[in-house]
């Protein structure tokens, strides 16, 4: 199944709904968990002027025709997949002991953190390749801000794809943003094992273990997949990041995440500055671009045209059962325009989002993940991957 980048920042892919079929592009998210489409001529999508989008002209689900589409009821099983299985307990119409409950399923709210969307929950057909999941839960959003398209969320949580399709394993390979918005793609496999493209010299996959968050109070934490960091180096030096942002703790907060639904990666202050400060002091014989960091919200930006030789020291970071992601520079550093400059794309907490207090303390976003297979074992609750040129 193809995946396409987008200079919204996002990787969509296309699925088809409904009988017969509606075909819509879905943004690929690895960091929630529903499925939802924009539903009905009704649909309105706030703040969503993104590059090469136009909001009133969103692709739309339209449930009146389809043949299998049906509102889902209150009693119906899925709606707990999305709500907490206690959520008959809010149907005030199921409690006459009739047994006859027509209320629907509660609207749902779901909110990222670029934007929030809202809706009913529907049973539908999914029409894929190999053959039609029948009774798919997903979501018709009828109103929305900040969304591009629908989500396709590929979390942990029991509604997400993977989870009602009942999949081992899926793996993708994220083709570089230097190709937005254009018919080049890469490759998302959802049955089966390993299928992807040639790994090069040194193509064996490097496997780490899934880890879960222990906070039993916050739900959404339950979405996330969890990667044991154990430590990051720049230029072969440690950089020295306090244990208790390494770890989830009882509170959910802490620890390192994959969300392929994030475009920079994210890391809370502390270790934001402390990553910072490292690659400001390997870097200092380049002229800093202050400037390029007020237009661009970016930091540390480094002018480098007038250089010969550019060398950017190597980030790595280091996962439990020896795991080394090591990253190419232009998966951190990018050129920042015209102005002769590269800043780091990775970002503090306080510019993609404000106060944020609790939950992961890294997000590795899908910049960092460009040109890396990527497989996500289900089964055997690990993440396996390996550097190539994705196609």
């Amino acid at each position: 199944m193809p995946l396409f980048s987008h200079s919204y920042g996002g990787y969509s892919m296309n699925l088809s709904f409904g009988t017969p079929p509606q075909t819509m592009p879905f943004v690929m998210d690895t960091g929630s968990s529903l499925v939802w489409f924009p539903c009905t001529n009704r649909y309105a999508c706030t703040n969503c002027n993104f590059p090469n989008i136009n909001p009133a002209n969103i692709s739309t689900f339209i449930p009146n025709l389809s043949s299998s589409a049906k509102i889902l009821g209150c009693k119906n099983p899925k709606c707990g997949l999305v709500f907490d299985p206690e959520v008959q307990i809010r149907c005030k119409a199921c409690h006459d002991g009739s047994g006859n409950c027509t209320e629907f399923c509660p609207p749902y709210m779901v909110q990222y953190g670029s934007g929030s969307t809202t809706g009913l929950l529907i049973s539908e057909t999914l029409d894929l390749p190999h053959g039609a999941v029948e009774d798919f839960l997903v979501g018709c959003s009828i109103t929305s801000t900040g969304q591009p398209a629908g989500i396709a969320g590929f979390g942990r949580g029991p509604s997400s794809l993977p989870a009602q399709m009942g999949l081992k394993k899926f793996s993708y390979c994220l083709v570089s943003h230097a190709f937005d918005d254009t018919p080049t793609s890469s490759k998302l496999v959802l049955v089966g094992g390993s299928t992807s493209g040639d790994g090069g010299p040194g193509g064996e996959i490097t496997y780490t273990p899934l880890q879960k968050n222990p906070s039993p109070s916050d739900f959404a934490f339950q979405d996330f997949y969890y990667l044991s960091l154990k430590r990051i180096s720049i230029g072969g030096k440690h950089v020295k990041v306090p244990f208790s942002f390494l770890k989830p703790g009882l509170n959910g907060s802490g620890g390192t995440i994959l969300d392929s639904g994030t475009t920079f990666t994210y890391m809370d202050l502390e270790v934001f500055n402390l990553v910072a400060r490292e690659f400001e002091k390997q870097m200092s014989h380049y002229s800093r671009a202050a400037d390029v960091e007020i237009q661009s919200g970016l930091t540390p930006c480094f002018y480098i045209s007038s250089q010969k030789r550019v060398k950017i020291p190597e980030l790595i970071f280091y996962f439990k059962g020896g795991a080394k992601l090591a990253l190419p520079a232009a998966n951190y550093f990018s050129i920042f325009g015209d102005s002769g400059a590269v800043c780091m794309t990775i970002v503090r907490d306080n510019v993609i989002g404000s106060g944020v207090k609790s939950g992961p303390s890294i997000i590795i976003g899908n910049i960092q993940q460009q040109n890396f297979y990527l497989e996500y074992d289900l089964e055997n609750e690990r993440l396996g991957f390996r550097q190539q040129v994705c196609k």
